[in-house]
């Protein structure tokens, strides 16, 4: 850390800001089969926003040598230990911040926390609910994910929650509490179990929303896989379990909450997956393949339809979209999203998706695929310009959207202009960046799925938290 006088001065005499992310650690404690206590080297680990404590700045100010060490018992009991070289005038308020975020309580002096931590009792699997999957380890552990209606749980898993939620809000954008008497809560909690006992990796919890007229809907809120177990298959392990609860629940479809890049690009690939497996569903894609081929080169056309907002623009732009070679039949997309339990947006991303893995990411298929996504970019941008009427349009996961006065936080490629103003280059600019940021991620899927390495933006599969909210 550099020294305190080389720091950005702030205003007020006296006052330095840090990042708050540099002076907090979490430190990640567990017990052996002796009972002893550990602190394995990848226990100790930062936080990756704070935003919700020290606002938008993310900020701390007005110390010297200020260091912030959060000490986790293997139930999330914690112990905030907070030391410092000097304080200067205007500094940041630290107790209240952490007051507001662990609700349930923390430590603020070692000893009592040493006593909590000794008499702590193990983590017993039978009270976190019904295994909804396990998964052996190399190392000769088990994983499991266990599935619990937050409302009638045992009481000390409910406790333990308590205890675990407030790590959200460091590692979850636009994290919150959940009320846990609320019966369509559940929460869904992973596990190793090893000789020295059972030890909790992360945890997710699901929303049941009511669908009309007699069904409902899974929706996942938050996840999070703590980071010392990132990369083990763990976040999948998670997803996979929220998805059998969609399945035993008979939900219409799982839907995610604005979902990370990384968590989307999981879910994509288990959905594939899940895809590939329905008998049925191959050879339709194949049957698209061999029509792009039969095509002879005229599907890129379709991304050039017209966007100019006159009478009949939009609905040139769809058709045009619709008459693609690779263009899913509507009936296909409904029995996907029936049988897999899928987002109208996720059903088009697993077919998208589908595409590269079934033509084997071929350069045909590349290219046809891209024409695919940039006609359906230009319809978007054509039904939004021609309802325009003095809004504004950016492009997110959802699509083309629109806004009145001020213009939201940028949350896609599309430059932030009123629709009006945009010129027939820009539109065209805003297009192709989109379409190059959904092709990137279809073609890191793909590969994903085929287990190769062309080059293409695979992701690793490591957990993140996030969500997405799909209709």
């Amino acid at each position: 850390m550099e020294p305190f006088a080389k720091r950005p001065r702030v205003e007020g005499p006296g006052a330095v800001a840090i990042p708050a992310e540099e002076a907090i650690t979490f430190h990640l404690l567990r017990k052996d089969k002796t009972g002893q206590v550990v602190l394995d080297d990848d226990g100790n680990f930062p936080p990756e926003m704070t935003h919700q404590l020290f606002g938008e700045e993310e900020t701390i100010v007005g110390y010297d040598g200020l260091s912030i060490d959060i000490w986790l018992t293997p139930q999330f009991q914690a112990f905030i230990d907070v030391a410092m070289a000097g304080k200067g005038p205007g500094a940041t308020p630290l107790r209240e911040p952490f007051q507001g975020t662990f609700a349930a309580g923390f430590f603020e002096q070692k000893e009592p926390f040493d006593a909590a931590l000794q008499e702590e009792e193990a983590i017993d699997a039978a009270w976190l609910g019904r295994e909804l999957g396990s998964q052996p380890t190399e190392e000769g552990s088990t994983i499991r994910v266990a599935h619990a209606q937050l409302a009638k749980a045992d009481p000390k898993l409910k406790a333990l929650h308590s205890r675990m939620e407030p790590l959200l809000f460091f590692f979850v954008d636009a994290a919150s509490s959940i009320d846990p008497e609320d019966p369509d809560w559940h929460l869904l909690t992973a596990v190793e179990e090893t000789e020295e006992g059972t030890q909790v990796l992360g945890f997710a919890t699901c929303y049941r929303h009511y669908h009309y007229p007699a069904g409902c809907r899974l929706r996942l809120a938050q996840i999070l896989v703590l980071p010392p177990h990132q990369g083990r298959g763990v976040g999948s392990m998670l997803l996979t379990a929220a998805q059998k609860l969609a399945d035993d629940m008979d939900a219409c479809d799982l839907a995610f909450e604005e979902p990370a890049e990384v968590l989307q690009a999981i879910r994509t690939v288990l959905d594939v997956r899940r895809a590939l497996a329905l008998d049925w569903l191959p050879p339709v894609v194949q049957q698209r393949l061999d029509a792009l081929a039969s095509d002879k080169g005229k599907a890129p056309a379709a991304a050039a339809a017209p966007a100019n907002g006159k009478s009949g623009g939009a609905k040139a732009a769809k058709a045009a979209a619709a008459q693609h070679p690779l263009a899913p039949p509507p009936e296909v997309l409904e029995r996907m999203r029936r049988e897999l339990r899928l987002s109208k947006l996720q059903a088009v991303v697993v077919w998208r998706t589908l595409l590269y893995v079934v033509g084997k990411c071929e350069a045909a298929v590349e290219e046809g695929v891209g024409s695919l996504v940039r006609g359906a970019l230009v319809a978007q941008l054509a039904a939004a310009k021609e309802d325009a009427q003095g809004k504004g349009v950016l492009e997110t996961e959802k699509g083309f959207v629109m806004f009145r006065g001020a213009a939201p936080p940028r949350a896609g490629g599309l430059p932030m202009l009123p629709v009006e103003e945009q010129s027939a280059e820009q539109q065209a600019e805003a297009v192709e960046e989109a379409a190059e940021q959904q092709l990137a991620q279809i073609k890191g899927v793909a590969a994903r799925v085929l287990g190769i390495d062309q080059g293409l933006e695979v992701v690793e599969e490591g957990d993140e938290e996030g969500e997405e909210d799909d209709e």
